[in-house]
């Protein structure tokens, strides 16, 4: 397949969508956005042997899981996409030893842009000596005029999850999730939300960034902390809580709200779990808080780039 036809194919597959007016086939993409839109720019790379093994996936899990990832980044801006721009770096024998590789990486991609509604309106794509990378640009708009951000945590606050933790790698989770926008779109519309982030590279990791964009501190219950049921049975109850902590690739939604407003959320559908596990201190340390109510600080852990 030459570079021409991957964008022919990718021209056919992927339809102009509004707000987008011009897509692939040109030397730009073209928008045209209402004046009061609140542009939102996500963006995200994935390698071959970090984010997945490309020798053990179905490479539409792959193209999935490198949009999905972005597009879990703009639930947690309460922001809906509009448009993606995907680059590939594909290694030169790729297309000779696995034929249909790059289709079926496409295939990933395109289930999501239905779904969600967005066009995949541009990219680049080099062929080279190296592993797989795929980097995915995603533009969105804000759906609400006051975007919660990490920053916006506040002393009293209550601190909830959208879903269970841990044992993300176990089963395939991290490849088959669901962005949390229908939790997301109820939130924002129901409830004021303060603080809002995605979980992606678990709670240990993202909620010390929560609080110090917000210079506050927090008290995690540790029995209330939801474990996954893709977390082993037979781990002790340290290892299922250590499991749910840090794992990561979760990309459940974490959020701060006031006590009062916090009530709102009884009136969700029962689809929706939003899942009490702490509050936000005036004090900037990260606690862990048993049973007895003794404290001690939160372990270390979740995934850490390592640049």
């Amino acid at each position: 397949m030459t570079e021409n036809d991957l964008l022919n194919n990718l021209a056919r597959r992927f339809p102009t969508l509004p707000p987008v007016v011009l897509g692939i086939g040109d030397d730009g993409a073209l928008l045209q956005l209402p004046a009061d839109a609140q542009l939102v720019t996500v963006t995200d790379m994935l390698l071959d042997g970090v984010h997945f093994r490309l020798d053990e996936v179905d490479p539409a899990l792959a193209g999935r899981k490198a949009v999905a990832v972005n597009l879990s980044d703009l639930a947690a801006m309460a922001s809906r996409p509009i448009a993606a721009f995907i680059s590939l770096a594909i290694p030169r024998n790729l297309s000779r030893t696995r034929p249909g590789w790059i289709e079926r990486l496409y295939d990933g991609i395109e289930e999501l842009s239905r779904r969600y509604h967005f066009t995949v309106a541009g990219g680049d794509t080099n062929a080279w000596d190296g592993p797989f990378a795929i980097n995915v640009c995603l533009l969105g708009v804000a759906i609400t005029a006051q975007i919660p951000l990490r920053r916006d945590a506040r002393p009293g606050d209550l601190l909830y999850v959208t879903g269970a933790l841990g044992g993300s790698l176990n089963k395939g989770r991290h490849l088959s999730f669901q962005p949390r926008f229908d939790a997301m779109g109820w939130l924002v519309k129901n409830v004021t939300l303060h603080a809002l982030m995605d979980l992606s590279d678990g709670l240990a990791t993202d909620l010390p960034r929560m609080m110090l964009a917000s210079g506050t501190g927090a008290v995690l219950l540790q029995d209330s902390i939801p474990v996954h049921s893709d977390v082993p049975d037979d781990l002790s109850v340290a290892a299922r809580l250590r499991a749910a902590i840090s794992d990561g690739e979760d990309f459940e939604l974490l959020f701060s709200i006031s006590a009062e407003e916090s009530e709102k959320l009884r009136a969700a559908p029962g689809a929706f779990s939003f899942i009490p596990i702490g509050r936000v201190t005036e004090d900037r340390a990260i606690l862990l808080q048993d049973a007895a109510g003794r404290t001690r600080p939160l372990p270390a852990g979740g995934w850490e780039h390592g640049i």
